[in-house]
């Protein structure tokens, strides 16, 4: 008989070899150790997690050459990480999916977070983010998310306000009050257009986090956190970067080049309140802070960035959670000099496609550099993490993308998301060549990282498939004529062609 034992053993304790080694003593069978990847497995016990091998390769060899699958009993303060605590729950789910059953030695290690799920489900106005974050833009006011960056909760001028604010407001504890009650709340749109959809978001995927990182059993404990336990700054709008799905409140040099535009008509379309971010670490006590999470603009960009690393360093406080948002398109010697120094960092890195079409929609960006500065991040140390912006630019080669980010940083997370832009016109549901976008999301499903739960990755590359797959679904047409009228513009301004670098979107142009 050959048994698969599911268990973490990226410990220095190395548990899921231990208690592994120990349920085959138990069972009397032989202990074969690490499960491999190789073409005959002898009778005996291994074991395997997600640190060890991919989701995908895993569920492959236990449908094929296990004859029982079964998590053994470890706890949750045995994993080394609560991410990979997430991660065993996710790959029990999948392997269930996929026709593995999957006994548990202990079924209440993971019930808090099913119930959460059940939760969660009947409930899609929660969020736990709002009982647990200060996200701060700087220019006196404090926002649920970065998704609500036009909607502030609370106005007030003074951080020092912002953060007795946070506790006693009166706004922000109705919006709390009606996420408990299941009430949409105003500030939540974008999160509700994917959930109505089917997709589980941003929403899932940051709220597990927080629930598997504090272990909050149920509603209640929500209601005793009481003091902020993460920070979400965003310096300000300086970047290195004119990105097409981006606008003049993230990047300077947008701010700049809207300044030019002649066009009445895209002058208007275009036009907003630029918000001059402004954010800083002053308020921010080192000795409290569970983690920060700092943007821009081009956090790496921003000498408050250095400053703050600096002081980190010079409070002998480099275990502080941190996570940067980056493009990681021109990072100094200096930068990577002080990142060195820290333990727990994360580089949350955009890569939008491969070469060109990276290029492309990152306008002035590099993407060799790119790539050797996150491989840089990543021989230090640091964890990388790729967020990958789905938009109608690179929906036709998601495939060649996914199976990049396999081959060129397999020891990354990615997380998809999904271009949020005016008129939504970047929309990836509107591409004509549906063909063509079935074959490159068959191939994406095929990717090793489309097995990562990041803000729900597989589930957008489901939902995607299965719109493009529906011989009754369509494109809205509209929209398409008016990302050409926008694309067309930039291309004129920036003396760029579509066609050099995304052949077949602009062959959509012949449907309109």
């Amino acid at each position: 008989m050959k048994i698969l034992c599911l268990a973490d053993n990226s410990s220095t304790d190395r548990w899921g070899h231990l208690l592994s080694f120990d349920y085959a003593k138990e069972k009397k069978f032989k202990f074969q150790g690490l499960l491999e990847q190789k073409d005959n497995y002898n009778n005996g016990v291994y074991h395997v997690g997600t640190m060890d091998m991919d989701t995908k390769n895993i569920i492959s060899i236990a449908k094929k050459e296990f004859d029982k699958v079964i998590f053994i009993n470890q706890k949750q303060n045995q994993f080394s990480h609560h991410r990979i605590f997430l991660a065993m729950w996710e790959l029990i789910k999948n392997l269930r999916i996929n026709g593995v059953q999957v006994e548990e030695e202990n079924s209440e290690i993971f019930q808090y977070l099913y119930n959460w799920e059940d939760v969660f489900e009947k409930n899609r106005n929660i969020c736990i983010l709002p009982f647990v974050e200060i996200h701060n833009h700087g220019i006196g006011g404090l926002n649920l998310c970065g998704r609500s960056m036009n909607h502030p909760v609370i106005e007030k001028e003074k951080f020092s306000d912002i953060l007795e604010a946070w506790v006693e407001g009166k706004n922000i504890n109705n919006i709390r009050k009606s996420m408990l009650c299941g009430q949409r709340v105003d500030h939540c749109k974008q999160c509700h257009f994917y959930e109505d959809k089917n997709v589980r978001d941003q929403r899932w995927n940051y709220s597990f986090d927080w629930i598997a990182r504090l272990q909050i059993k149920n509603i209640n404990d929500l209601t005793k956190i009481k003091n902020p336990l993460h920070y979400n700054l965003r310096l300000s709008n300086k970047c290195n970067l004119m990105c097409k799905m981006c606008n003049s409140d993230y990047s300077h040099l947008l701010e700049k080049e809207s300044k030019t535009i002649q066009d009445p008509e895209l002058k208007e379309f275009l036009k907003e309140k630029v918000h001059h971010y402004n954010a800083n670490f002053e308020n921010i006590d080192l000795n409290k802070v569970l983690s920060i999470y700092i943007t821009g603009g081009e956090p790496t960009f921003n000498p408050l960035t250095y400053d703050f690393l600096q002081k980190c360093i010079d409070n002998k406080k480099t275990n502080l959670i941190i996570n940067i948002q980056t493009n990681a398109a021109k990072i100094t010697p200096k930068f990577f000099s002080l990142t060195k120094y820290f333990k727990n960092l994360t580089m949350n890195c955009s890569v939008d496609g491969v070469g060109k079409i990276n290029e492309y929609q990152r306008w002035l960006l590099n993407s060799d550099v790119q790539t050797k500065n996150i491989l840089e991040f990543y021989k230090q140390g640091h964890h990388i993490h790729i967020i990958h912006v789905v938009s109608i630019y690179n929906i036709s080669t998601i495939g060649d993308t996914m199976h990049y980010f396999d081959n060129m940083f397999p020891f990354a997370s990615v997380q998809l998301q999904w271009a949020g832009f005016k008129g939504d016109i970047l929309n990836p549901y509107n591409h004509t060549n549906k063909t063509m976008i079935v074959k490159s999301l068959q191939k994406a499903k095929q990717a090793k990282c489309y097995w990562h739960n990041e803000s729900g990755t597989t589930e957008i590359i489901n939902n995607l498939f299965s719109f493009y797959n529906d011989s009754t679904s369509k494109p809205n047409l509209k929209k398409l004529q008016k990302f050409f009228w926008y694309n067309d513009h930039l291309d004129l301004m920036r003396g760029s062609k579509l066609i050099e670098y995304i052949p077949d979107l602009e062959a959509c142009r012949k449907y309109l």
